[in-house]
């Protein structure tokens, strides 16, 4: 019976580090700051001092708290506001792809299509989102 007690601890799952709640706090105006400046986002340093946390403190508790990168959210947050202004009909897909922040079509078209499975001017056109990764 004992044997199996030790083997229990050593099997049991590995549980992600808790986060102190003013960690949790800073975490959340983190996201808040870069939700508001998703075209030019403050470099990874900046938005760590920012709120007040280390850059590792930051990446990890990102990964802890939202189960994605600080990067990854940017990225995700930045091609969901492209397909609701692609929708909308309005602008071409150069202009949405300049308003949330690609400098580059290309790197836009790549990245649209890897989180929603078209191109962005089938978006435009209507057509039916593929996959949605989040």
């Amino acid at each position: 019976m004992q044997i199996d007690l030790v083997m229990a601890d050593r099997i049991a799952p590995v549980t992600a580090p808790k986060l102190r709640p003013d960690t949790i706090a800073r975490l959340h105006h983190a996201k808040e700051i870069l939700t508001n400046q998703l075209e030019y986002p403050p470099l990874l340093s900046e938005l760590a001092q920012l709120v007040g946390v280390s850059e590792r403190t930051l990446q990890r508790g990102f990964q802890t708290l939202f189960k994605t990168t600080v990067l990854g959210y940017v990225t995700e947050q930045r091609l969901l506001r492209a397909e609701c202004l692609l929708r909308q009909g309005y602008r071409t897909v150069a202009e949405v792809a300049n308003l949330v922040g690609y400098g580059h079509f290309g790197h836009f078209a790549a990245a649209f299509r890897r989180q929603f499975g078209i191109a962005p001017s089938q978006c435009v056109a209507g057509e039916k989102l593929a996959s949605k990764h989040f």
